[in-house]
C-alpha cells in the first residue's frame, strides 16, 4: 500500500530544488537550498530481493518508490528534477520493466503530492556540470568535487553527484544565484531546450524563470 504524502501548497513558495537520480541499486537525491545554497544529498539502496518472487519486488519497488518521494517532498520543493527515462541495452535486461515502473511511480507521487516536476536528459545534466553533454561519470565526480567539496563524498558519490547537478539544473533554470559556479558558455546549453515542468514552480511572485 503506498504511504500517504504531506500535499504543498502550489501557492506558496517552496524552500528547495531537489535533483533525483533514480536507480533501483543506489537513487541518489540532492536537495539544494534556495535561501542558502546549501547542498544536501541522501542514497536510497535497495538491494535485490532474496526471492524471486513477484511480491518480494513488489515490496522492493513500493518501499523504493514511497521512500523517494516522501524525502523529496519533505524537502519542501520548489522544483524536483528528475533524469527522463532512458534505455540503451544491447543484451537482454531483465530489469528495464522495474526501472521503468521505479520512475513512473517516482513521477506520479511526486505530481500528486503537488511537486513540479521537470523532466531533463542525461546530457543537459552534464552540460551543467561539465560544458561536456558527454562527459563520464569520473568527470561528474571531479566537478562534484570542486563544486561542493564539503559535500558527502563515498561508494554512492558517482548518485550523489548526478543528483547534485541536476538539482543545479533546477537552480539554474529558476536563475538561482546560489549556485557555486556560473552558468556561462556551454553551460548555459543545458537551458536552451529544457521543457516545461509539469505544474509552475512554487516560486514567490517575483521569482523569474528561464
Amino acid at each position: 500500500m503506498t504511504v500517504p504524502v504531506t500535499l504543498l501548497n502550489p501557492a506558496i513558495a517552496g524552500r528547495t530544488v531537489v535533483g533525483l537520480d533514480l536507480s533501483l541499486t543506489g537513487a541518489g537525491i540532492a536537495s539544494l537550498d534556495l535561501v542558502t545554497g546549501d547542498l544536501d544529498t541522501a542514497v536510497h539502496r535497495s538491494p535485490a530481493p532474496k526471492v524471486d518472487t513477484l511480491g518480494a519486488h513488489v515490496s522492493r519497488h513500493r518501499a523504493l518508490v514511497d521512500g523517494i518521494v516522501q524525502q523529496a517532498i519533505a524537502c519542501d520543493p520548489a522544483l524536483v528534477v528528475v533524469e527522463g527515462l532512458r534505455f540503451s541495452v544491447s543484451a537482454q535486461d531483465s530489469s528495464l520493466s522495474r526501472r521503468g515502473f521505479l520512475w513512473w511511480a517516482v513521477v506520479e507521487g511526486l505530481v500528486h503530492a503537488g511537486a513540479p516536476v521537470l523532466e531533463v536528459t542525461p546530457s543537459q545534466i552534464k552540460m551543467l556540470a561539465t560544458g561536456n553533454g558527454g562527459a563520464s561519470k569520473d568527470m561528474m565526480v571531479a566537478e562534484y568535487a570542486l563544486a561542493w567539496p564539503d559535500a558527502t563524498r563515498d561508494k554512492n558519490t558517482q548518485d550523489r553527484a548526478d543528483a547534485a547537478f541536476a538539482a543545479a539544473l533546477g537552480a539554474a533554470y529558476l536563475r538561482s544565484p546560489l549556485l557555486p559556479f556560473k552558468v556561462t558558455g556551454k553551460r548555459r546549453q543545458a537551458l536552451a531546450k529544457l521543457a516545461a515542468p509539469s505544474t509552475p514552480p512554487r516560486i514567490c511572485p517575483r521569482g523569474a524563470v528561464a
